[in-house]
């Protein structure tokens, strides 16, 4: 999308001002993320997640914005269809939940195989050895295994496990609560086919993408 020299004609709303006042510069689209990443959650939750989540904590906000200024515009004779604002904010939320949908599962993933690999290391240790090695000392490596993943102890790993577990029962409850803004303020919106299963997932409340079996989380 071009800058200020835009034609206001292709803009959902009037001016270029406007546009970038009620729609600054998302997150990046593309994000490398490596495995240390999902072992230190709060550099996860804070460097990574938050930043997606952007959009969603200002829904609101941009809305009303954007709504005002087309309010302006129709009065000055001329406003552009409310139907542009809804689209484009409908992409960005789109986007958003796609990005941080992705680093939800490969976390989960990543931690899941992790899980795995410490409680086989655990379970041959026990099996070897003449006296029972500590849980505390049995799978603690300390280099890097295999794509970058680093096995830590079974408790370690089940806690982080369990962590991310609640941060997707979070991002269910964001996605629900931004629609339900999004639906009052445009009623009369419908995604596409191809975006239509994020719609009716995060209509219900539901974790993960689409397609995917997962429980309703609690409000």
């Amino acid at each position: 999308m071009s800058g200020a020299s835009t034609p206001s004609s292709t803009l959902p709303f009037g001016t270029a001002s406007a546009y970038a006042d009620s729609f600054p510069a998302p997150a990046p689209k593309e994000l490398t993320l490596g495995a240390e990443t999902c072992f230190n959650l709060s550099v996860f939750k804070a460097g990574v997640v938050r930043q997606y989540r952007k959009l969603d904590d200002q829904v609101v906000t941009r809305l009303n914005r954007a709504q005002a200024q087309l309010r302006d515009e129709v009065r000055q004779g001329k406003g552009d269809s409310p139907d542009g604002m809804c689209a484009k904010m409908w992409a960005e939320m789109m986007t958003g939940w796609l990005n941080r949908q992705k680093l939800l599962t490969y976390c989960q993933n990543t931690v899941a195989q992790n899980l795995k690999i410490a409680q086989a290391v655990q379970a041959e240790q026990t099996q070897v050895a003449a006296v029972p090695a500590s849980h505390d000392t049995a799978p603690t490596w300390g280099h890097a295994g295999k794509d970058g993943a680093y096995p830590r102890g079974v408790s370690e790993n089940q806690v982080l496990a369990d962590q991310l577990a609640n941060e997707a029962t979070v991002e269910a409850i964001v996605r629900k609560r931004t629609l339900e803004v999004f639906k009052t303020r445009c009623p009369f919106f419908n995604p596409n086919a191809n975006d239509q299963g994020w719609w009716e997932i995060a209509d219900a409340g539901r974790a993960g993408a689409p397609g995917t079996p997962t429980t309703v989380p609690k409000n």
